[in-house]
């Protein structure tokens, strides 16, 4: 019995050190010329939008080694390798790359130490805007165009409906009363913008400002687009300081009482007694 035993370790050995055989002759190829040694990889990178153009972001995490960034794209036919020194810690740099024709991109990054070591590829995407994007953009909608009168000062008012995502600024550009041209601009948020001094009755331009991604470098115009409709030539004088001062007679069933006359109000009113009583 103990014959067999010796007899199957035997076997076992014998198995196992071929297994080991086997197992480094996978290896021979990729060890035949030594070990080999990586430059440290970036730690992330993102490519920014702009309009012909994208900003390179890549962060360093205790690279103090890496002499390059080196950056290719167009299935390697361009590439752009850039001079590093990141310290010990947390780093790293900003590469604006021009001249980028409107599309999608693929690039392939990674360093070089001052070694001549090489790191493993990190792979990420990126969009240059164009005529194209341009081409999509609209004016942001005009819901009321007004004229208003405060302090003394006559304004005109353009309030838009809400804008559309990516929408950054919107201006209008008119006449003011002594002939001279004007602009003012609103954030999305807002929904009023205000001429001061706007000539009555005259025209004006819009345009809108938009960003074709989030945290984009450049920002995209519409073109100048005159309104369909004036400035009104007729306008509201400001009643927020207004009072009625006195009136023949007032009860709680006669509407909304005597300063629903000046409050702007359609929908409220008020009237003196009708009904019984001697007629004043």
């Amino acid at each position: 019995m103990k014959q067999i035993h010796y007899i199957v370790l035997i076997f076992t050995v014998l198995f196992t050190m071929s297994s080991c055989e086997d197992f480094m002759d996978i290896h021979k190829d990729f060890i035949k010329d030594g070990e080999i040694i990586y430059s440290p990889k970036v730690d992330s990178v993102s490519f920014i939008a702009g309009e012909h153009r994208m900003l390179f972001r890549c962060w360093f995490y205790k690279s103090p080694n890496v002499r390059s960034v080196d950056l290719y794209w167009n299935n390697n036919q361009d590439s752009l390798i850039t001079s590093v020194m990141p310290s010990a810690g947390i780093d790293s740099i900003d590469v604006l790359l021009p001249d980028m024709e409107e599309k999608s991109y693929t690039f392939n990054i990674r360093t070089t130490d001052m070694f001549g070591h090489k790191s493993l590829w990190t792979t990420d995407f990126g969009n240059a805007y164009g005529a194209s994007y341009q081409a999509t953009l609209a004016d942001r909608r005009i819901n009321e165009i007004s004229m208003v009168e405060k302090n003394g000062i006559i304004e005109g008012k353009v309030t838009f409906y809400s804008a559309i995502s990516l929408q950054v600024r919107n201006q209008v550009r008119y006449e003011k009363n002594d002939g001279s041209v004007s602009i003012v601009t609103a954030l999305p948020e807002e929904s009023e913008i205000l001429c001061p001094d706007a000539k009555v009755g005259s025209s004006f331009e819009t345009r809108s400002f938009y960003i074709p991604e989030e945290e984009a470098i450049d920002t995209f115009a519409t073109e100048w687009v005159v309104s369909s409709k004036n400035f009104p030539v007729v306008y509201m004088y400001d009643r927020s300081a207004w009072k009625a001062l006195a009136v023949s007679d007032e009860t709680a069933s006669d509407g909304g009482g005597m300063n629903a006359v000046i409050d702007g109000n359609l929908g409220s009113y008020w009237h003196s007694r009708w009904d019984g009583g001697n007629v004043p």
